[in-house]
């Protein structure tokens, strides 16, 4: 028997409040009648909705366990300490406030290495990783293939390959354009990943500010050689950046694109078969952006259970099984929970099963470079903080402030709404 939070793959309908007091009663009575019957609850709180077929099927194999799954957009500190889980899946969950807060585990899976995240004295890992997420740069077959690795594209190949695409018309106005940083804010990121992947060791208020000045000004002067100022890429982004990406490579407008696992593997095949795609990468390192783990907190009350839920997670069949349940059912989530498996055994063989153009892009674990360490609430901070700091000081728009002072500004703002 499985008890699901409402509408799992959206937010629940509001309901008069007699009715909710009533399923509230209800779940009490039926958690009361299970546990007095050898029966272990477990709460799962995640950011990652395709869980819910996971735990649909866990339930039909197993009897002895009733599972809630509650889905939340981001998962920090605070909403781990209210709302008591058993089981934490998501992304970024290795900053130091999520970490204090669960158990270490003896449980080994042969992962990659890179993968395993923090540890405490006796070797012991807090979180068991399920899957990552690389950056992808998407371009034409043809084009991708005369770069000179296979796998692999660097910021300065991608420069230099831009820079004699652009074409403008007989007003001077661009027409053409290889690929700009400014494309897609994900694209200052990465390059962060790439050329200060420990950035956030020391936390958002101890960043160096001469390393970000440097990783400014090579995206500035990307824009300036293949646009020729800042105007133009900006004019060229609203007047043709509304048509898919994919069909702007495909039209010839532009060379290359930004994207991720999930938006690859939606394209269509007669698309998906004329464009090919590589990591952006630093000299021998494809920076990881996004694991997914699971975590098992201090407080949880089935502890056992829910290790046996990362066990079964953590078996190549239920992977299989689960990659093909989300096609089958028409949910679009790349590989393993949106990115290749923690194991390598199932990128190498299940995963290039079901999606065969991967087949000699399985990157080996020693290429992996994973953060040491990312600010709490991370996915929020990139996407409302460090990405529009760096588009505001790379257009020039009178930005002067730190990325640091941004930070600041940002969290006090976000307390004041908290309150």
């Amino acid at each position: 028997m499985t008890i699901r939070a409402p509408n799992t793959y959206g937010e629940a309908m509001p309901k008069p409040f007699r009715i909710i007091k009533a399923i509230s009663s209800i779940l009490a009575i039926i958690t009361l009648w299970s546990c007095g019957n050898g029966v272990e609850i477990i709460h799962i709180l995640t950011d990652r909705k395709e869980l819910a077929s996971a735990v649909e099927i866990f339930d039909a194999d197993d009897d002895d366990v009733i599972i809630t799954i509650r889905h939340v957009p981001v998962i920090d500190a605070g909403i781990i300490e209210t709302e008591q889980p058993d089981l934490v899946i998501g992304a970024y969950l290795s900053s130091p406030e999520i970490v204090d807060l669960l158990r270490p585990t003896d449980s080994e899976f042969p992962v990659y290495e890179a993968l395993t995240g923090p540890a405490d004295s006796r070797g012991r890992s807090y979180l068991t990783p399920l899957s990552f997420e690389l950056p992808l740069i998407m371009g034409k077959r043809a084009v991708l293939s005369e770069l000179p690795d296979p796998m692999l594209v660097r910021p300065e190949e991608l420069r230099e390959a831009s820079v004699p695409y652009s074409a403008t018309n007989d007003n001077d106005r661009l027409i053409r354009l290889g690929f700009s940083p400014n494309w897609n804010p994900r694209s200052f990121t990465d390059l962060l990943a790439v050329r200060y992947p420990t950035a956030f060791v020391t936390g958002m208020d101890h960043l160096d500010d001469a390393s970000l000045e440097m990783i400014v000004e090579e995206a500035r002067n990307w824009v300036l050689e293949t646009a020729g100022d800042l105007e133009s890429d900006a004019l060229f982004n609203s007047r043709y950046r509304y048509i898919p990406d994919e069909y702007l490579i495909l039209e010839g407008r532009i060379l290359f694109a930004r994207t991720d696992f999930n938006s690859w593997a939606s394209l269509p095949d007669t698309t998906a078969g004329r464009l090919d795609i590589r990591y952006f990468s630093g000299p021998r390192t494809i920076p990881v952006i996004a694991v997914i783990s699971a975590g098992i907190p201090s407080t949880a009350d089935s502890p056992d259970a829910s290790s046996r839920f990362i066990h079964w997670l953590m078996l190549p069949e239920t992977q299989s099984r689960l990659m093909a349940r989300w096609e089958r059912d028409g949910i679009t989530v790349f590989g393993f929970l949106g990115g290749l498996s923690s194991l390598p055994e199932v990128n190498e063989s299940i995963l290039i099963r079901h999606y065969p153009a991967m087949k000699g892009m399985i990157p080996e674990g020693h290429y992996l470079s994973v953060p040491e360490s990312l600010p709490q609430r991370w996915s929020t901070i990139r996407d409302d903080v460090i990405a529009p700091w760096f588009q505001s000081v790379v257009s020039d728009t009178g930005n002067t402030s730190s990325l640091s002072e941004a930070y600041r500004k940002w969290d006090l703002s976000s307390l004041a709404e908290a309150e």
